[in-house]
């Protein structure tokens, strides 16, 4: 919350309202000094449980205010290194805790009381509405302060002490639960732990990736709840579980409020007393109260965790695989394993030291990993061919309604009050599942019937969905089979939509992208500048005249000619001169403003953009993708830096294009001051005649002007696809869509005429162009 200035008094900083350092701190003890051996360089004491100096920002030692070393490189197979900064022989002493918090006294005593009384207050918010409550313990720092908090606010008997074993803690961070425990005879500790080895469960899943963190809910939030729901003896047991989540520890955590009611879990309520904390404050009011219990501090980690974990820095990689090898070398074996199957041998070792495998978002190099589940849509019936499945459809259906009638193979199911005729034929490896009438399906309902696909396909039993349930009715047998008790399922469909693709291990097996199902080469013309606003009102203003005027700079304008030729609105003639296009005529009245003639763009891109046409295809609407995502993405097959130069043009122009928040393609959403995600959430609102233009294109591309509805929204499922759905390039919910072409159709049945009807779903264009129909949002 505060900020810190240093005193004059040895290791002594003051908390102060603006401060000017405002950097995470952490004390450095001698068994850090000792590990990079400075007692070579300095002078200090052995025989003592006091820090010895700080470190501002991890890897900066500082001595009352001075920089004086700074460690460099690290990672699992490397040790860090460290820099002095100085030549002078220091001579250094233990700081005085208690004389660090008295001078900070009044600050840090305001804070424990505003947390204190923050707990209190949800206690009694919460009590009266049969709420249990629970304090998540980590044995790490933050959790340390939370419960000693704890403790002070509520009586011993008005709350557990749940600590989340991982089966993946350091041996440093159990040892600092019994030493809590110890120290807090009173309360009552329970330990919760999933029903799965952590080996058997990275086997199944494969490494955890900074987006692919399948470990926090399978080995974290999961048990935990179950734990809670084993000690209430109540299913649907409601909680407030106060935590030590501090805005500190990372952008997407300074995002979270301080109270969050069902972020995590339907019935859970998030509490976060010390979430203004930061570190400064943290080791006060620790050192001062003697509770800092976790070594692992002691040699240098400034957070304990998981012992391999893909949010690890290569700091805490070097310093833990060195104190901990033998603890970590099961599960970082693994990593090693999945690094060879992806990387040439003698690339493994630097892959993994960079952090890589950090990066894995799909099945792509693990020996489980790929697509089970095929979709067709053919003559109104949507069918799934699933592979190498898990569960038997029959088991996992009811979860979407009732079963009126039923035989082994056919039967007839009630989905939001709507009769569907199925058809099952199932194998011990394969089954093949079609559900008829599609035309009465909304989006919902279809991507429901995808999630009972994708858990046929992959499900191993990891209890993420039980959890979801709120009645119960959703169960795991011990042979990992699922087992829905159907007079108790309400049919909510929480299971159904808690995660991607409906299942953890679905969406951390699936193979989504890559260059393995794309041609990828010419991904990179752009001279890794965006398609921006202002350049395209430059040439809009200007002509090909814009390129001899040097008002951008040569590797910019080279960039704009590659946007601008991709988008239609610029040639090359036989001479090499530069001409504007037709389209470019047309589009030029409505200025470089409008998303109109964004959305334009945009469709030609898909086509002829390799990197617009790849993002089109194989981003999903909802997701949100951070550079690195997608560069992973794409996959091995073509050079980093190719791929980096390729998603950086790429995202630059959704953060300075309509493309990006007007069209909704790639809302950039800041995380830091230089580094953003994108959400495509999709065009909610498109314009009629941007359809109707991508139609055209369609058309024109797959060289015939009548085609079924369902052939185009299958466009994206064929292998050698020449044309592209407008649901796929705009990001359209496929019923929606359809919708809308029946509204075109209306709208302009000179240009459209459709036939809905049956079985039927004929779509026919007439003797236009697609730069024909860019007159009729002149005319509009």
């Amino acid at each position: 919350m505060y900020g810190y200035e240093w005193t004059d008094e040895y290791g002594i900083y003051r908390l102060t309202i603006g401060a000017k350092i405002q950097k995470e701190i952490r004390p450095v003890f001698h068994e850090e000094l000792d590990f990079f051996g400075m007692d070579a360089y300095w002078d200090y004491p052995k025989d003592t449980d006091a820090p010895l100096l700080w470190a501002e920002g991890v890897r900066r030692y500082v001595l009352n205010g001075k920089p004086v070393a700074e460690a460099q490189g690290g990672g699992f197979y490397t040790k860090p290194t460290i820099k002095r900064l100085t030549e002078e022989r220091l001579k250094l002493q233990p700081v005085d805790v208690d004389r660090l918090y008295e001078v900070n006294r009044s600050l840090m005593t305001n804070l424990e009381q505003k947390a204190v009384g923050f707990i209190q207050e949800q206690h009694e918010k919460y009590r009266k509405q049969g709420f249990a409550f629970v304090c998540a313990f980590s044995g790490g720092k933050d959790s340390l302060v939370l419960l000693d908090l704890t403790a002070k606010a509520l009586a011993s008997g008005d709350f557990y002490v749940v600590f989340s074993n991982t089966g993946m803690e350091l041996s440093d961070t159990l040892k600092a639960v019994e030493k809590a425990k110890r120290h807090w005879p009173q309360l009552r500790f329970e330990e919760a732990k999933c029903h799965m080895d952590s080996k058997e469960t990275w086997d199944i899943f494969g490494p955890p990736g900074r987006r692919m963190r399948w470990c926090c809910t399978v080995h974290k939030s999961v048990p935990t709840i179950l734990k809670l729901r084993e000690l209430t003896n109540n299913y649907n047991a409601k909680a407030v579980v106060f935590d030590g989540v501090r805005a500190e520890e990372s952008t997407r955590r300074a995002k979270y409020d301080e109270v969050s009611i069902g972020a995590k879990n339907i019935n859970q309520i998030n509490a976060s007393p010390i979430h203004k904390w930061n570190t400064a404050e943290v080791y006060c009011h620790l050192l001062h109260k003697g509770i800092l219990f976790n070594n692992a501090y002691r040699l240098g980690l400034f957070r304990v965790g998981c012992m391999v974990c893909p949010m690890s820095s290569e700091w805490w990689d070097g310093i833990a695989n060195h104190y901990y090898e033998d603890e970590m070398r099961p599960l970082l074996n693994r990593v090693e394993k999945y690094a060879e199957r992806t990387k040439v041998k003698s690339e493994v070792a630097k892959y993994i030291e960079g952090g890589g495998w950090k990066a894995r978002m799909g099945g792509r190099g693990l020996p489980n990993g790929g697509n089970r589940v095929k979709e067709q849509i053919r003559n109104d019936m949507i069918t799934f061919t699933i592979d190498g499945i898990m569960q038997s459809w029959n088991d996992v259906s009811p979860l979407l309604g009732i079963v009126v009638e039923q035989d082994e193979t056919t039967g007839l199911q009630k989905i939001d009050g709507i009769n569907f005729s199925y058809n099952i034929k199932e194998t011990d490896r394969q089954a093949i599942v079609s559900y008829t009438p599609f035309s009465l399906m909304d989006r919902f309902i279809i991507s429901h019937l995808r999630g009972i696909a994708y858990k046929v396909a992959y499900c191993e039993g990891c209890k993420a969905c039980v959890v979801q349930c709120p009645t119960g009715a959703f169960t795991i047998q011990e042979n990992g089979k699922i087992l829905i008790r159907e007079s108790m399922c309400v049919h909510c469909s929480n299971c159904l939509t808690f995660s991607e693709k409906s299942c953890m291990l679905a969406h951390s097996l699936s193979i989504t992208g890559g260059s393995d199902s794309m041609n990828m080469k010419g991904m990179n013309p752009y001279q890794h500048f965006g398609l921006r606003q202002a350049w395209l009102e430059h040439y809009m203003d200007e002509g090909v005249k814009c390129f001899s005027m040097g008002v951008l700079g040569n590797r910019q304008y080279e960039g704009l000619k590659a946007w601008l030729k991709e988008s239609g609105l610029l040639v090359t003639n036989k001479d090499k001169s530069l001409m504007t296009t037709v389209l470019f005529e047309k589009l030029k009245p409505f200025g470089a403003y409008n998303p109109f003639t964004w959305a334009i763009i945009w469709a030609n891109l898909c086509y002829n953009s390799v990197i617009s046409h790849w993002y089109c295809l194989n981003s999903e609407v909802g997701a949100t993708y951070e550079k690195g995502d997608l560069v992973v993405m794409i996959g091995e097959s073509y050079s980093k830096s190719s791929r980096e130069n390729a998603i950086t043009a790429l995202t630059e122009t959704f953060r300075t294009s309509p493309i990006g928040a007007a069209l909704k393609q790639g809302i950039p959403i800041e995380l830091t001051k230089t580094t953003y995600s994108y959400l495509r959430e999709g065009w909610d609102y498109p314009d009629g005649v941007a359809l109707l233009y991508a139609l055209y294109l369609y058309a024109e591309h797959v060289g015939k002007k009548s085609f079924t509805f369902t052939e185009l929204a299958n466009a994206h499922n064929q292998s050698e696809a020449r044309g592209i759905s407008p649901h796929d390039i705009y990001g359209i919910d496929l019923k929606a869509f359809r919708d809308q072409v029946q509204g075109l159709a209306i709208s302009f049945p000179k240009y459209l005429r459709v036939s809905f009807v049956g079985n039927l779903d004929n779509i026919i264009l007439e003797n236009y162009s697609s730069t024909d129909i860019i007159d009729l949002a002149q005319e509009d």
